[in-house]
C-alpha cells in the first residue's frame, strides 16, 4: 500500500484555492462586479485564493514557474478563466455583459497560460493561430447565444438561481 508525502495533501488544497478562486470571481463578475462593492471585494479575494493556490503549488515543487510570473499571470489568469466561465455559466440572465466577458476572459486565460505553461513549449506561431482561431470561434458563439437569449432568453438582468 502507497503512502501520500505531503505532496498529495497539498496539491489538493492548491487545486481547491484555484478553482475556489475562480469560482469567487466567476460569481462577482455575474452578480454586479462592475456596480457593487461586495463583489468587486468577493472577485479581489478569489484572486488571492487562486495565487494561494498557485503558491501552494510552487512551493510544493512546480518549479519551473517563476514567482513573478505566478503573482503577475496568475492574476489575469484567474481574473480571465473568472469571466470565461462566469460569463458563460448566466449568458441567460446577462446576454449584454456575457457577450464580452466570454471573449475578454478566453484571451486572459490564452495569453496567461501561455506565459505560464507554454514559452518553453509551445512555438508564438502555434499560439497565434490557436488564438485567431479560437477567439473567432468565441466571439462567434458569443454573438450568437447573445442573438438567442437577447430574442428568446429570459430577459436584460433577470438573475434566477
Amino acid at each position: 500500500m502507497q503512502t501520500f508525502s505531503g505532496s498529495f495533501q497539498t496539491r489538493h488544497v492548491a487545486t481547491l484555492c484555484k478553482y475556489a478562486g475562480i469560482s469567487f470571481i466567476s460569481g462577482a463578475v455575474n452578480h454586479g462586479m462592475f456596480s457593487g462593492e461586495r463583489s468587486l471585494l468577493t472577485a479581489a479575494a478569489g484572486v488571492l485564493v487562486y495565487i494561494a493556490g498557485a503558491v501552494l503549488f510552487r512551493l510544493d515543487g512546480d518549479e519551473k514557474t517563476r514567482w513573478q510570473d505566478l503573482l503577475g499571470y496568475g492574476v489575469i489568469a484567474s481574473v480571465g478563466l473568472g469571466f470565461f466561465t462566469g460569463g458563460l455559466q448566466h449568458f441567460p440572465d446577462s446576454p449584454d455583459r456575457s457577450v464580452w466577458v466570454v471573449p475578454l476572459g478566453f484571451v486572459m486565460s490564452l495569453w496567461a497560460f501561455y506565459a505560464l505553461e507554454g514559452r518553453e513549449t509551445v512555438s508564438k506561431a502555434a499560439v497565434w493561430r490557436f488564438g485567431l482561431l479560437g477567439t473567432l470561434l468565441v466571439v462567434l458563439g458569443s454573438a450568437a447565444a447573445w442573438w438567442f437569449f437577447d430574442h428568446y432568453g429570459h430577459g436584460h438582468g433577470a438573475h434566477h438561481h
